[in-house]
């Protein structure tokens, strides 16, 4: 098909070597490809496509917006021109229309030969958002942040896509992301999935490994709770568990004896609140919670001694007799 009167079709841009490469049986190799005929349906997208190869992202562009509004939607070469078009603008920085691009053909042509590579580069617009990369909003007058469109095109992969290797790839994605960002307790929350949702992925100790990291680091201190400490130590077992030898290396037996020691000064920290503030039973029970869970720890010799000032003077007496229950309130 020739091109509309009065359509400026771009020409082929200056070059000393074949552009495209076509494999010819006959000859049983490859040979260079008829050079493209500026004025037509398939000379038009082939130009349009060497400027992208060449990475002039603008002037490819401004072929593409030419050749659809000539040929439109109903040539047979449509969604590579949509496929074309959005690669290029993901050469410009234009990520909100990329988007809008791979999206487009991945919905109206799902069983195109581009939906694959559509969907790759719906990935890596998500990336573009989730590094800070900026879109265009109002129109192209300003350009924001939107670190929340990545988040959702990651969850798209993972929920609309689940059959495919991107699926697995956003949601490692997502939880880097959200631990790069010390948002640690969705981190260890993304990692877990990742590790529940894909155990065949050569990503799985490492999902399992980082979930337990994560769930560690979003621990406060002793002063807090003491939820993300218990999850910790559950995953880093199940690592154990799964990874004995890895988790040798990985120094995680000094990680679950860490998280004993911290788990164990907080109990400790628990009692010495409840004598300062005069409640004697309460303190006992905590006291020898910590010298009966932890028997090891620095925090149970000072928990022994604590609880000797209080009247047990025996190890017999408090081992022998441990509370059952907390204090009302804990």
């Amino acid at each position: 098909m020739e091109a509309a009167l009065g359509a400026e079709p771009l020409a082929p841009p200056p070059g000393h070597r074949a552009e495209q490469l076509r494999f010819d049986p006959a000859q049983n190799r490859w040979v260079e490809a008829p050079k493209p005929i500026p004025g037509t349906e398939d000379g038009d997208l082939d130009i349009a496509r060497q400027y992208l190869a060449r990475e002039d992202y603008k002037t490819a562009l401004r072929g593409l917006k030419a050749w659809m509004k000539t040929y439109g939607s109903t040539s047979p070469r449509y969604p590579e021109a949509l496929y074309v078009k959005a690669t290029a603008e993901m050469g410009v920085e234009d990520y909100r229309a990329a988007q809008e691009d791979y999206k487009k053909l991945l919905d109206e042509y799902p069983g195109s030969i581009y939906a694959e590579q559509a969907l790759s580069g719906q990935f890596r617009v998500g990336e573009q958002y989730l590094a800070g990369k900026k879109r265009k909003a109002l129109g192209g007058l300003l350009k924001i942040r939107d670190r929340d469109a990545g988040i959702k095109i990651m969850d798209t992969m993972t929920v609309d896509y689940a059959d495919t290797p991107l699926a697995e790839t956003a949601q490692l994605a997502k939880a880097n992301y959200y631990y790069e960002r010390g948002e640690f307790d969705l981190a260890q929350d993304e990692y877990a999935r990742f590790a529940r949702d894909f155990p065949r992925s050569r990503y799985q100790a490492k999902a399992l490994l980082w979930s337990a990291y994560s769930a560690l680091a979003s621990f406060g201190g002793i002063k807090f709770d003491d939820a993300p400490l218990i999850e910790a130590q559950e995953r880093f077992g199940q690592f154990m568990r799964s990874y004995p030898a890895q988790a040798e290396q990985m120094g995680v037996p000094t990680n679950l004896d860490q998280i004993a020691s911290t788990r164990a000064d907080k109990t400790l920290d628990i009692g010495r609140f409840y004598e300062r503030t005069g409640q004697p039973n309460a303190a006992r029970f905590y006291y020898r919670a910590t010298v009966n869970r932890w028997p090891t720890s620095p925090a149970a010799l000072e928990a022994k001694g604590k609880l000797a000032r209080l009247g047990e003077e025996s190890a017999a007496e408090w081992e022998s007799s441990p509370a059952t229950t907390a204090p009302a309130g804990q």
